[in-house]
């Protein structure tokens, strides 16, 4: 699965099999193996491209993102690490076992079409002729999805469970097509390698030695953040401010980052400890104390369900005060801002006036004290 063509300056390379780094490190856009300017583009037609050569169909639909709302574990549910797994090919009895599991998802028949159109364009670049790089993401990406695949059909998880595996096959699918469609590329690239840390949380819920509980914990934390992946991108929930684009970012980068470290059996117990608080703190986000007080007063104001329902979602995806600030910005919470704005007798009027007129990642100087 190659990820969108650079033009800038990109990091210097980045080895998989290195020790993953600490969450306090710059996380870098992209993994690239080879220097920017030697970078090799592949010719027009070994680039991948989900549209290619097919018409658009039902199958290519977008997805609500906030359809079904995740749920972060609670702060201080641990999980051992899950050890390494070695990336092959899906033999052809692989492969057809991941598209009869998918088959029997709950998934809608537009939905299936979309994952198994992504499958066979997987397969089709792992069999042709492009770099080893793009054979070697594209096996991973193959591998990510049929394990959640079988993970969706294991009777040993609770059917709640087995839905959540579906819906992040259907959230990978989704999210691959968009890091490789329109917009920015240096944008697509933060978002592909979010994308990369996400899959590789899933190829390693393999591991036998985890135990169902301990596999649900990493599935819900990917779970939040490809929701936050694919509504940072997704016309409608998507910030359209510069500033607050990179302020997102920045967040998921952090917390997939601090996932793949947590999981990750080559992290040092101290790499681990550092990574767990970072996912604690995302954790705790909705129980935090001035969130708390965020939402009273959006009651008070006589907030919409859907914009209570919207601000808890990203404050979950990308936390307090950044996530429910970005919830704030949802159309359903348009008239209820405005009032608040309004309303020079509330102490959170000026909050909600920045929100208003400013990007919101420049308002948290306005929560009030």
């Amino acid at each position: 699965m190659p990820p969108p063509v650079e033009e800038e300056q990109v990091p210097p390379p980045v080895e998989e099999e290195q020790v993953p780094p600490t969450v306090d490190e710059q996380v870098p856009p992209v993994e690239e193996q080879v220097p920017p300017e030697e970078e090799q583009v592949p010719p027009e037609e070994e680039q991948y491209n989900p549209d290619q050569g097919e018409e658009q169909n039902p199958a290519d639909e977008e997805v609500n993102p906030d359809g079904q709302q995740g749920v972060l574990p609670a702060e201080g549910e641990e999980a051992p690490p899950a050890q390494n797994v070695a990336i092959q090919t899906l033999t052809a009895g692989e492969l057809k076992q991941a598209q009869d599991n998918l088959a029997a998802t709950n998934l809608s028949a537009a939905e299936k079409a979309k994952v198994k159109k992504q499958l066979d364009d997987l397969q089709a670049i792992i069999n042709g002729n492009g770099s080893q790089q793009q054979k070697d993401e594209a096996k991973a990406l193959a591998k990510g999805l049929a394990e959640a695949l079988r993970l969706s059909k294991d009777a040993d998880f609770p059917k709640e469970d087995r839905e959540r595996y579906a819906k992040l096959v259907l959230g990978v699918t989704t999210a691959l097509e968009k890091v490789n469609g329109t917009g920015s590329v240096a944008e697509r690239l933060v978002y592909f390698k979010v994308l990369q840390d996400l899959n590789t949380v899933l190829t390693k819920l393999t591991d036998k030695n985890l135990t169902v509980q301990e596999k649900v914990l990493y599935s819900k934390y990917a779970d939040v953040l490809l929701g936050g992946v694919l509504a940072a991108q997704q016309p409608g929930t998507a910030p359209t401010k510069p500033e607050d684009k990179k302020k997102l970012q920045e967040k998921l980068q952090k917390n997939a980052a601090a996932l793949k470290v947590y999981q990750s059996a080559d992290s040092s117990p101290e790499q681990r400890a550092e990574a767990k608080a970072t996912l604690d703190e995302q954790a705790r986000s909705v129980t935090d104390a001035k969130y708390l007080e965020l939402v009273e007063e959006l009651k008070r104001l006589k907030a919409p369900q859907a914009c209570l329902d919207v601000v808890q979602t990203r404050t979950q995806q990308a936390g307090w005060p950044d996530g429910s600030l970005w919830g704030l910005t949802d159309k359903s919470c348009e008239d209820t801002v405005k009032a608040g704005a309004a309303d020079s007798s509330s102490d959170w009027a000026a909050l909600f006036e920045c929100i208003v007129n400013e990007p919101f990642s420049t308002c948290p100087a306005r929560i009030p004290e």
